[in-house]
């Protein structure tokens, strides 16, 4: 039997009450939501020129976060049935030190993607976030 889809406020609720729980303070300064999407035809070719029928699905990602002092961040996933441990702390990359991928699996998306915009811009806002899939 299928299980019901919560809704993104409901989501953002949950998102805001872990980060509460989990590092204090006022709250997150910002929540962002993205929908999910899956590819029917044409994995991959849409920056390549290429033609895709994407569709759009009822689940998403939510974001909150609040800006850090220091060179680290602390990350905590909601979502259900990932690898342990659900809170990751990392330091921040740098020219001579780089983000590596390592365990839990889940938490390399969320390097990459600091990573690339650490890489790209030179600097990043020290964020502490939570993820709700």
């Amino acid at each position: 039997m299928a299980s019901p889809v919560p809704s993104v406020s409901e989501l953002v609720a949950e998102a805001r009450r872990v980060f509460e729980q989990s590092f204090g303070g006022d709250g997150p300064q910002v929540a962002v939501c993205a929908p999910g999407r899956v590819n029917l035809i044409g994995e991959h070719i849409d920056y390549n020129q290429g033609f895709v029928l994407p569709m759009a699905l009822p689940m998403v990602t939510v974001v909150v976060g609040s800006r850090t002092s220091g060179q680290s961040a602390s990350i905590i996933t909601a979502a259900k049935d990932v690898e342990e441990p659900r809170r990751v702390d990392f330091d921040l990359p740098n020219d001579k030190a780089p983000l590596s991928p390592g365990k839990p699996s889940w938490a390399n998306y969320v390097k990459g993607v600091v990573q690339h915009y650490r890489g790209e811009w030179k600097t990043i806002p020290h964020v502490s976030h939570h993820e709700s899939c």
